[in-house]
Parts: C-alpha cells; structure tokens; sequence
C-alpha cells in the first residue's frame, strides 16, 4: 500500500458532515491493525496533482478527517486521475469543476472563490446538510458513488427544512428528507428513486 501524509493532502471541498467523520472514527478506532490496513487499501485516496506538485483529494475527505481526530496521521493514496501541474491556479480550479472534482459551495448554500478552499482536511467545517443526506442514503436515494452526491441532495434538503430542525430533531428531519426525496423536483438528482 502506497502511503501518504495526510498533511500532504489538499481538500477540494469546504465543508463535510461531522457526525460522519465522528461515525467513520468510531469504526475505524474498532479495527484491528490488519483490519484497518485493509480498509484503508480499498478506501484509497484519489487525488490530482495540481500546481506545485500539491495533491488534491478527489473524495475521502470524511475518512482523512476521521484518521486524523485518531491521530492517524497517513492514509492510502489511490488512483492518480490527472497530472495537471502545469496548469495555473485560476484553469487547475476551472479544470477541476468541469470535471466534478471540486465543490465550491459552503455550508448555507453560498458558492465560494476557489481561494476559500482550505488547505487540510482539519479547517473543513461542518455541513447538517451533507449529514442528513448521509443519514437518508440508501432510503431517500441509491448510492451512486457519483461525485459530491451527498452535498447535492443536502443543497436540495435545505431548500425545505431549517437548520434548526435538523440540529434539534435530526430523526424527524430524516424522515422528512426521505420524503422529500421522492417528490417530482428531485428527479434529476443523482440516485432517485422515484
């Protein structure tokens, strides 16, 4: 297995679900040593090399974060989707979104400049929405392994419910969002079922 620094790891998103990375360090904290080697090995990182010869994370935030609170401090580095350091920053960040690889948007809605990305996994901030989406995963919508699929679906979630629900009364803003899940505006969002 390939290890890197999760240090050495930049994001490529704002925010995460933090009751996901909570969740994610229990299980992980569980594992015997050999256990977590393999888990991590078949959650490897796939990242780009962008300017700088940094790499950027391409999915498994939650799992770097969660590495991290157990003072973790390296994971598997995976599949290498591109090599784009040759790029400037304003075309790698451009490049990146086209791609699917990026996700500028916080945690109330609000699309951010690329210089608004942090740069370790520990200064993302907590997203309820990503959370609920994650809660309702499977139930409301299938896992499609698409892309920021949870940060979509809890964008959608948000244009229904307040924050305040799903902090106060997380079990009922998750039957909600099931519901919500199956009405006609969601129709062209990753993993409906209708």
């Amino acid at each position: 297995m390939n290890k890197i620094a999760i240090a050495d790891l930049r994001p490529t998103q704002l925010t995460l679900g933090l009751s996901e990375v909570s969740r994610r360090a229990a299980k992980i904290a569980k594992m015997s040593a050999d256990e977590r080697e393999t888990y991590l090995e078949r959650k490897s990182i796939p990242h780009i090399i962008g300017p700088g010869k940094c790499l950027y994370m391409v999915d498994h935030h939650h799992l770097a974060r969660a590495l991290w609170s157990l003072k973790i401090r390296e994971a598997a580095l995976g599949e290498q989707l591109g090599d784009w350091s040759d790029l400037e920053t304003r075309p790698f960040w451009r490049k990146m979104e086209a791609k699917g690889y990026f996700w500028p948007i916080d945690a109330d809605g609000n699309r951010r400049p690329y210089a608004a990305i942090p740069r370790h996994v520990t200064d993302l901030t907590d997203n309820v929405w990503r959370s609920l989406a994650r809660r309702v995963r499977g139930e409301a919508f299938t896992d499609l392994d698409t892309p920021f699929q949870e940060f979509i679906w809890g964008d959608y979630f948000r244009t229904f419910m307040s924050r305040r629900l799903i902090e106060l009364e997380f079990n009922q803003a998750a039957e909600l969002a099931t519901k919500l899940a199956r009405l006609d505006e969601a129709q062209d969002l990753p993993g409906f079922l209708g």
